[in-house]
């Protein structure tokens, strides 16, 4: 018989009815209670029945709406640690539950999502609140800096609430001055790090460290409280003016680094023009809450140049003067901030921290705040994302947005379902606190910016000069290249010596047949490699000599062979005599071989053929009457079954021992595993020998011209 009441219970534990409240089920009926009942028998038949019809219109629902997430909490769970400070939103399910904001904690906030879905209202209502907040508390101001990227988002807010509004091209002026109470020479080297990271150079670094401290120290003979600074014209103008490697070891350095700088100065007109301009802190001292308008400000590095130079002069100037606080003082607000905080830049900074980055690590203790909208958490910084303490996840953009919303916010299985069904201003809501869940909420509606702003407020600031407009700079310029045109020994001079020592040493390699460079330079004392490259480099260029580098054992060796025209220009004949086969390398080797036993008096031959074959081998020795067999391995060990082929098995010759000789002890293990699978050379195991080159290199020389 059918039991009605057993089934009711099955649906609602199968679709986890049990965890929603009434307000969320379309029915508004309490599932857990009518469940409790049901286990306690306390449901007829009947009321089952009547119930099983009701409750398909939940199924229904929640097959449409799925929403896989934790129950929601109660009031006392989620305001164990205190209700917060702002209001953004209530719970959708729940709107005596709101969620929001506290000052005494770290507020480092992350939105995404789609485009249009709430990002900036969410955002908009966080500054009308921060403004309410600070109405109500006069004594704990919070300050506000809002880099408002597409010009319009926020331009209403300035004549509401009483901030300043800034453009970022006709009235705000950015200058490279360091903060309150920190060593220029420390923050020249912040500023350095920040440009090349964002301009893409990788090896600019110490060239524009250096000109900034040449050029700070020109500007300001009589050092007073506040420095004049350079700006980024008069650095590229002070490049342009010098040489090159003026402060670089390379030229190309200083070329990368002007074209740049170029690039800057050109599209940011004259935001940067100003000796001393916008100061951060000062607007924070006053507490005094700032938006910056930056639309269709291009390219992307300038405009993350100049929020990087912002931010870092507020949070390096904390940490320099150790202003540790226990609450939130400021917050910064970046709007569409995706490519500012990509992970893939933030590779390129030195250690993979980009300002926004850095501000989420190291901001809670030094009172700053962030707040972060992108379109997508796929390729944001994860510094960011694993120190974000409120996450507010709108509508994702696609199935890999999706997965990766469900990883930061650590959803339950299937909860990332949730996130394709929020409607406009829905979101997910996680916070740090004692309720560790998402939470579906709902934020409060404050009307889009439809304003359009004609005038912007200033700010008092020094106008930069040009290179020549400075005496003190065009005069060191002067200088410097004066000094450049002194009389310096004649470049001919420097070619007929260096020609002489390499004649020298295509004499010694000519008196020492295969003898490797190292001991030949070393005996004419040439000690620097920009010189031993230079010989070399001659020599090839007049054909007097080839080259080959060959690594042996933990380091590499320069070998040489003399052609005919270096020995025309050294007055000697040609020799005539059996080389070897192979290149440079491997003749060199088998030299070597047979140069060792000849000194000690043995007959060696190469290139000999073994009696009754056609194969060549590399080196033949006579010792003591019996004949021994040197092969040479360079690179390639596939014809070493040939080698154990033709000695002992084809030659009608008896062969003693067979010895492979290679450059490196790795190589020589690999050869010794390989034949170790050969059945041949298992026979002739005991006559076959290894041995590394090194014991055969030539290591003195004859008749040494020094």
């Amino acid at each position: 018989m059918r039991s009605y009441l057993a089934e009711l219970i099955k649906k609602i534990r199968y679709y986890r009815l049990d965890e929603k409240r009434p307000s969320q089920a379309k029915t508004k009926i309490d599932w857990k209670q009518v469940l409790l009942l049901a286990e306690y028998n306390m449901l007829s038949e009947g009321m089952a029945k009547a119930y099983l019809h009701t409750i398909e219109t939940d199924i229904k629902f929640f097959k449409d709406f799925p929403e896989f997430l934790h129950p929601l909490p109660e009031p006392e769970q989620l305001y164990a640690e205190g209700r917060p400070d702002i209001r953004l939103g209530a719970l959708a399910d729940d709107k005596n539950l709101e969620f929001g904001l506290r000052f005494d904690l770290p507020l480092f906030v992350l939105l995404s999502g789609l485009t249009g879905f709430g990002k900036t209202i969410a955002i908009r209502i966080l500054l009308k609140r921060i403004h309410e907040y600070n109405i109500l508390h006069p004594d704990k101001k919070i300050v506000v800096i809002v880099f408002d990227r597409k010009g319009g988002d926020y331009a209403d807010l300035p004549a509401l609430f009483g901030w300043k509004h800034y453009h970022i091209y006709n009235s705000l002026r950015l200058s490279l001055e360091s903060p309150w109470g920190m060593s220029p020479q420390v923050w020249i080297n912040i500023l350095a790090s920040l440009f090349c990271a964002r301009a893409g150079l990788k090896y600019s670094w110490v060239t524009i460290a250096s000109a900034l401290r040449t050029l700070l120290a020109l500007l300001n003979p009589k050092p007073a409280r506040r420095l004049i600074w350079p700006d980024f014209q008069l650095l590229l103008d002070f490049l342009k003016a010098l040489p090159e490697t003026e402060f670089s070891t390379k030229a190309e350095y200083t070329r990368s680094l002007k074209q740049q700088l170029a690039g800057i100065t050109q599209s940011t007109f004259k935001t940067f023009n100003a000796f001393q301009g916008f100061r951060a802190e000062a607007c924070i001292a006053a507490g005094q809450s700032v938006v910056i308008a930056m639309p269709n400000m291009e390219p992307a590095w300038a405009r993350q140049l100049s929020t990087d130079i912002v931010i870092a002069s507020v949070l390096k100037g904390r940490i320099e003067r150790s202003e540790r606080v226990d609450h939130t003082q400021v917050i910064f607000v970046a709007d569409e901030a995706g490519p500012d905080v990509d992970e893939h830049v933030e590779q390129l900074f030195s250690d993979q921290m980009c300002p926004y980055s850095e501000l989420f690590k190291r901001g809670r203790e030094f009172g700053l705040g962030g707040c972060i909208s992108v379109g997508s958490l796929r390729t944001v910084s994860p510094l960011i994302r694993e120190n974000a303490t409120t996450h507010l996840m709108f509508r994702p953009s696609d199935a890999r947005a999706r997965a990766e919303v469900a990883a930061t916010l650590m959803l339950p299985p299937y909860g990332e379902l949730t996130l394709d069904h929020l409607p406009i201003s829905q979101c997910l809501v996680k916070q740090i606190g004692p309720w560790p869940h998402a939470m579906k909420g709902q934020i409060d509606y404050m009307p889009p910016s439809r304003v359009h702003v004609t005038k912007y407020d200033t700010h008092a600031y020094i106008s930069s000069k040009r290179l020549w407009q400075i005496p003190a700079v065009q005069q060191f310029v002067d200088d410097r290249n004066e000094a450049r045109k002194a009389p310096q020994k004649p470049k001919a001079d420097k070619q007929t010596q260096l020609y002489e020592l390499a004649m020298k040493v295509l004499g010694i390699r000519a008196r020492n047949p295969y003898a490797p460079l190292a001991p030949i330079f070393k005996a004419l004392g040439v000690r620097h490699h920009k010189v031993q490259i230079a010989v070399r480099e001659l020599l090839e260029g007049k054909g007097y000599g080839k080259f080959e580098v060959w690594r042996i054992g933990r380091s590499d060796r320069l070998l040489m062979d003399i052609t005919p025209e270096g020995h025309k220009a050294l007055g000697l004949p040609v020799p005539q005599e059996n080389k070897g086969r192979g290149g440079i390398t491997h003749r060199h080797c088998a030299q070597w071989i047979k140069l060792t036993f000849q000194k000690k008096g043995y007959e060696a031959y190469l290139e000999m053929e073994l009696p009754g074959t056609t194969h060549p081998v590399d080196v033949a020795v006579l010792l003591d009457g019996k004949r021994h067999i040197f092969e040479i391995c360079i690179t390639a060990t596939d014809n070493i079954s040939s080698h154990i082929d033709a000695c002992f098995e084809k030659t009608t010759e008896t062969i003693e021992s067979l010895t492979i000789v290679a450059a490196t002890k790795t190589l020589l293990g690999q050869i010794e595993r390989e034949l170790r699978s050969s059945m041949m050379s298992l026979q002739y195991a005991g006559r076959i020998k290894f041995e590394v080159v090194e014991n055969y290199i030539i290591k003195e020389l004859k008749n040494e011209d020094n």
